[in-house]
């Protein structure tokens, strides 16, 4: 008898350490930080510790990116420092150059006569975090940097759209699947601080715009040229591109969407 209480006493013994090994490794963990002038969350279902590397990456991204780093590389660029930049700035640089084309000049990093990434950079971070987590094996995710946002894995994440100018207000939810990403620009957080590269200007053309695509770099720096851009011509942009779609406030219940943008 005894023997026999000995031997369940190991298999539940056993059992248990399985069952705990398995929930720490394979729980949902949220990370947070404040990083690119910005609260940043990052929620993981996968091994314990991913969410720490997601907020590592992002943080050595705004080391690599901030103006008011005076060390970081595009500090040194705008100093005309001479060096081998990393592929991350590199990369970030080249996205930048494609943008500015596809908007027509819209959006421009270099309009002041020195980079500024503030219109990309949080977009860019999110994209980047996702892909170390998917690469990594989590399971499903959210990179949370308020006006960018990336998810992954097969939950289906609900996202509110700030009403512009009524702050306890939602102007509706929309819903991100696998591979999706969210860019937002707009004037109620900051007051008119998006410049128009072509005049110089805070650009007044929208009180909000929401884009929704895959790679989040650059539905970022396209919500930024889409409000440039102003309503027309911004919404013909977006419905001239496959996989983005997009919202477009210009005013009291002046509600532009894109022909398969989802609010609900």
């Amino acid at each position: 008898m005894k023997k026999r209480l000995l031997f369940f006493a190991i298999i539940i013994f056993v059992l248990a350490l399985i069952f705990y090994s398995y929930f720490r490794t394979q729980s949902v963990i949220e990370a947070q930080a404040f990083l690119m002038d910005t609260p940043v969350r990052v929620k993981v279902e996968g091994a314990r510790g991913l969410e720490d590397q997601a907020i590592g990456k992002i943080k050595r991204l705004d080391n690599l990116f901030s103006i008011y780093n005076p060390n970081s590389e595009i500090s040194r660029l705008n100093r005309g420092e001479k060096f081998e930049i990393s592929p991350d700035t590199k990369k970030i640089l080249e996205l930048s150059e494609q943008m500015k084309k596809l908007t027509k000049g819209a959006f421009d990093v270099e309009y002041s006569g020195k980079i500024n990434l503030g219109a990309v950079a949080k977009g860019y971070a999110a994209e980047a975090a996702r892909d170390l987590l998917v690469k990594s094996g989590a399971k499903s995710g959210i990179i949370d940097m308020r006006s960018s946002i990336a998810v992954f894995g097969a939950k289906t994440w609900k996202v509110g759209i700030q009403h512009p100018r009524e702050k306890d207000k939602l102007l509706g939810i929309v819903e991100l699947n696998d591979g999706q990403s969210l860019g937002t620009s707009g004037d109620y957080e900051r007051g008119l601080h998006i410049i128009d590269p072509k005049t110089g200007e805070p650009a007044e053309t929208a009180w909000t715009v929401t884009i929704i695509g895959t790679n989040a770099a650059v539905v970022d720096a396209l919500s930024t040229g889409v409000y440039i851009l102003g309503a027309k011509s911004g919404m013909n942009l977006i419905e001239s591109l496959s996989d983005v779609e997009g919202l477009i406030m210009v005013g009291k219940n002046k509600i532009l969407k894109s022909s398969g943008f989802n609010l609900k």
